[in-house]
């Protein structure tokens, strides 16, 4: 473990859920927990209360505001009060599994589409255009809900190789985009629709 001047940290901190997550899985953490000043927290009291696991923030999840939500059947004069019209109901991504074409092959990768369930890890592979669509706040689509991100996927070459660059795409994308999940939902096939 890196060596932490006592001015550089707190010590003692303790929450009781909602707040940190075990960084590695997602999972919730409840406990004591120390923090850096460089906004990095870990399990424990303190830098020697044993092993330390480094845990993240849970991020929070806005309310979507009135104006977004799909109204339903059964409160029809509110609905009218307000000039609803319950038949304009927001869209959700939905799955659609992709296929490369013959140019992708010959190219030797392409783009997936995905987006994932802000508050839970729920992924779903999607079109470009349903893609753009949420990417691009499209009022038909509960955006607010997701978040897109594409990955470039490869498709030819020596095969081990082709998994382990697929592999190392999987594994940044989760990082950049701080998700989780995302292996699990790939059921870690690296080489699908390799060729």
């Amino acid at each position: 473990m890196t060596y932490y001047p006592k001015s550089q940290i707190k010590t003692d901190l303790y929450t009781k859920g909602n707040q940190l997550s075990v960084k590695s899985t997602g999972e919730d953490y409840i406990g004591f927990y120390w923090q850096t000043s460089k906004d990095e927290f870990f399990s424990g009291r303190n830098p020697n209360d044993g092993i330390s696991i480094e845990l993240q923030k849970t991020p929070v999840i806005q309310n979507p505001q009135i104006s977004t939500l799909t109204y339903v059947r059964g409160n029809n004069s509110y609905n009218q009060q307000k000039g609803v019209n319950i038949e304009n109901k927001l869209k959700l991504p939905s799955y659609q599994k992709p296929s490369p074409t013959q140019e992708d092959y010959d190219l030797g990768s392409f783009i997936r589409y995905f987006c994932k369930k802000n508050n839970q890890n729920l992924y779903i592979e999607t079109t470009k255009d349903i893609y753009n669509k949420v990417k691009n706040k499209n009022r038909g689509y509960a955006f607010y809900l997701y978040v897109p991100f594409s990955l470039v996927w490869q498709l030819t070459g020596n095969r081990r190789i082709v998994a382990q660059t697929n592999e190392q795409i999987v594994n940044t994308t989760e990082f950049q985009q701080n998700i989780t999940g995302l292996k699990e939902y790939l059921k870690f096939n690296y080489v699908e629709f390799y060729k």
